[in-house]
Order: structure tokens, then C-alpha cells, then sequence
């Protein structure tokens, strides 16, 4: 016992001698973090590696002391956080760039505030594929790398307005992210409103010449064939109008772009598309206004992701103002 205890101190003693030797022998791969002091002319530790006090010592009690004078490593591997992906939908600002991750060799879908997005971008086509769909506001990247794809994204008729993002290619699931631009306000084109000339007194047979709930589900009809009514005039929207057929349907866009005009009624047509990364139904009851006649949805009323169709909403016309010239009453001066 006293034996194997002297030769554990002694191990101990000549590891402590090797690092005071390191610090004086260049090319010994120990370094101390608190090295002693200068101690003038006092003993000096044993010194091993071929030097006195080391000859007396096993393999084994050699192993163990070159283990405790072993250098740490110094790649270890750091644990990497696991990658998320982002939420469903963020909330950007102009000129400010939003870094989020993507899923690597996988088709992702950005669904953009935008019109008719355009995207400029630095990345060539073997680093991503970067489509745009020509019909809803949604851009779709692939790619198979690991560099991040920096993209600004714009509507084709406002170039003013435009979403910075960059893309991080990671092991995850595709993505869908739908972003919302703070404070934007899309500016409509220019279009030419189609316009039509009506007939009151023609609308006012059309619209009495059957019961009241035909004649809804007649207009409906017309419209989702692209007709006009006989009588009704076709032309933009009205502030009143527009008022009166407003409708609430969260997670859809509605568009009102068109007005069809009769004698007691007026037609208000929109264009509803789903802004969400999920399917929604399209609820006519959204449509309550005092004014509201009647509301339908055509061709659809479940709605895919950037899917849009047609809504229409009857509303009561306006009532005709009193133009008649004022009879004079013939007691009003006493007579």
C-alpha cells in the first residue's frame, strides 16, 4: 500500500515537473493558464521525458502521467441549435430585411400582399428556382444549396413599396409563410371601367315581372354568365354603393370593382380571394349591411390558398329625389 502510494505521488510530482519544464522547453504542446511565478534561485521540480526522477516509473505510470498532462482538444464540436421554421405568418416593414428559414430541396411558398409580385434577386438559376405565379400573389423557391437567397419582392405597379427578405436553406419541412407589409395600401392600375347604359323603365319590368326572390336568383344568374339585365346599367363603383355592400370575411381580400344599376336594386360584383395559407370558406352571411338584399359566391365558395372567385352582393338603389315643381296651397294666405 505504501508502495503504490508513493509511486501515485510521485506521478503526481513529475506531472507538475513536466509543465514547470514546458514552460522553458519550446515544441511541449502544454500550456498553463496561471503560470508560477519566478522563484529565484530556489529547488528546482523533477523534470521528466528522459530526465532524472522519471526511470523508475512502469509503462502503465507513464500512460497515466502523459494523461494528465494531454492538452485539451481544442475543435470540440459546439451542439448546434435545431433550426425552426418560421411562423405562418409575419408581419414586415419596408426597408427592413426579414431572415427566415427555408426548407433545403424543397418547394416553399411565400404568399405576398401583392397584386402582381415581381422579384429581383442576385441568385443565379443553379443556386434557386424562383417562380411566381402569373395569377395569385404567391412566389414559390426551391433550391438545393446552402447559401441564404436575399430577394426584394414588389408589386409590378408599385415599385415603391417592396419586401426585403432573405432565405436561409435548412434540413426542415417546406415552408408557407404568408407576410404582411406594415401599413400598405396597394394602388390600383389605371383600368378603364366598363360602362353600360341603362333604361329605368325597362329594369322596373324586368325586375316586376316575377316574384321578388326570382328575380334575385335571376340577376345572380346574370351575372355569373357575364350578362347584363334587361334595363340595368353597367359602370364603376360609388362611394354609397360601396358602403352599402360591404361585407366582413376574415382571411379573405375583397375587390369591389364592378356596380350593375336597376330601378329598385343594384348589384354590387367583387373579386374575393384567400389570402391565408389554409383553405376558407367564403360566408355570404359576412354581408349584413341594412341595405343588403341578398349575397352569393361564384364559381366557389371554399377557397384554396391565393384562390379567388367572384361574390355578389343585391343591394336596395338609392331613393329618387323629390324633383316635382311645389304647388302653391291656396289657403296659405288666409283667402
Amino acid at each position: 500500500m505504501r508502495t503504490m502510494r508513493a509511486r501515485v505521488l510521485a506521478i503526481a510530482m513529475m506531472a507538475y515537473g513536466l509543465s514547470a519544464y514546458a514552460e522553458t522547453t519550446p515544441g511541449l504542446p502544454v500550456q498553463q493558464a496561471h503560470p508560477p511565478q519566478a522563484q529565484g534561485n530556489g529547488p528546482q521540480a523533477p523534470m521528466a521525458g528522459g530526465v532524472e526522477g522519471t526511470d523508475g516509473l512502469t509503462p502503465e505510470e507513464r500512460r497515466v502521467a502523459a494523461g494528465l498532462l494531454a492538452p485539451a482538444p481544442r475543435n470540440a464540436e459546439v451542439a448546434k441549435a435545431p433550426v425552426k421554421a418560421p411562423p405562418p405568418e409575419m408581419k414586415v416593414k419596408a426597408g427592413v430585411t426579414t431572415i427566415f428559414a427555408i426548407g433545403r430541396s424543397q418547394t416553399n411558398r411565400i404568399v405576398v400582399p401583392f397584386k402582381k409580385p415581381k422579384v429581383m434577386t442576385a441568385a443565379t438559376e443553379d443556386q434557386a428556382k424562383i417562380d411566381v405565379d402569373p395569377d395569385f400573389p404567391l412566389v414559390y423557391v426551391t433550391t438545393a444549396r446552402s447559401e441564404p437567397i436575399s430577394m426584394f419582392i414588389y408589386d409590378e405597379n408599385d415599385k415603391t413599396n417592396a419586401i426585403s427578405v432573405s432565405l436561409v436553406p435548412a434540413d426542415i419541412p417546406a415552408v408557407s409563410v404568408t407576410m404582411r407589409l406594415e401599413n400598405y395600401v396597394p394602388r390600383e392600375p389605371v383600368e378603364q371601367a366598363p360602362r353600360h347604359e341603362g333604361d329605368a323603365k325597362s329594369a322596373r319590368g324586368w325586375e316586376t315581372d316575377q316574384p321578388f326572390t326570382d328575380t334575385i336568383k335571376e340577376l345572380f344568374r346574370n351575372a355569373a354568365l357575364g350578362k347584363v339585365p334587361s334595363g340595368y346599367s353597367l359602370g364603376p363603383m360609388d362611394a354609397r354603393s360601396a358602403a352599402a355592400a360591404r361585407c366582413e370575411m376574415p382571411g379573405l381580400r375583397i375587390e369591389q370593382k364592378q356596380l350593375l344599376t336597376g330601378f329598385n336594386m343594384q348589384l354590387v360584383v367583387a373579386r374575393v380571394t384567400n389570402m391565408q395559407p389554409v383553405p376558407v370558406d367564403v360566408v355570404e352571411t359576412g354581408c349584413r349591411g341594412s341595405d343588403v338584399l341578398a349575397a352569393a359566391a361564384w364559381p366557389s365558395v371554399h377557397l384554396q390558398p391565393g384562390q379567388a372567385t367572384e361574390l355578389y352582393v343585391a343591394i336596395r338603389a338609392p331613393g329618387e329625389e323629390a324633383n316635382d315643381e311645389v304647388r302653391p296651397s291656396l289657403v296659405s294666405e288666409g283667402h
